[in-house]
């Protein structure tokens, strides 16, 4: 293996590791979040104290830019009339079909960053096959189409 290969392994690890967490995150509800463990954010996501007033790492960590985003993502989420949306966007099969056609969209295999976090999902002790995503997916497709 060359070190092209090797880099490009490592990118694929890393990618199907953002994915699963940006997954895991969005379909964990506030209450559970570390942010509000810590009391920074309510059970609703509003923050309760700003980020510079936070001293412990583990409080800041729960907060970094990325669980920032992922925070303002649900509240935003939140915000949409329509609860059948809002539901399968809660749905981690549906975000699955989400991520599938971005990484496609991208220029990606579609086909293995699904496999990938399927793989990572199933030794976490979460089950995701591929035949929930299909019909989750035909699901969704009928939704939009219908619109």
């Amino acid at each position: 293996m060359n070190i092209n290969e090797a880099q490009s392994d490592i990118t694929k690890v890393i990618g199907a590791f953002t994915v699963y967490k940006f997954i895991k995150l969005m379909s964990t509800p506030f209450t559970q979040m570390k942010a509000y463990k810590y009391g920074i954010i309510d059970a609703r996501g509003k923050f309760l104290k700003k980020t510079s007033d936070l001293t412990k790492n583990s409080e800041k960590q729960s907060v970094d830019m990325f669980n920032r985003l992922i925070i303002n993502l649900k509240k935003i989420i939140e915000k949409v009339p329509d609860p059948k949306f809002k539901a399968q966007m809660s749905n981690v099969a549906t975000a699955m079909i989400l991520v599938k056609e971005e990484a496609e969209k991208v220029g990606a295999d579609g086909d293995m960053v699904a496999e990938e976090i399927t793989r990572y999902l199933s030794t976490q002790g979460v089950d995701v096959t591929e035949t929930e995503i299909n019909n989750s997916f035909e699901e969704l497709s009928g939704d939009f189409n219908a619109k």
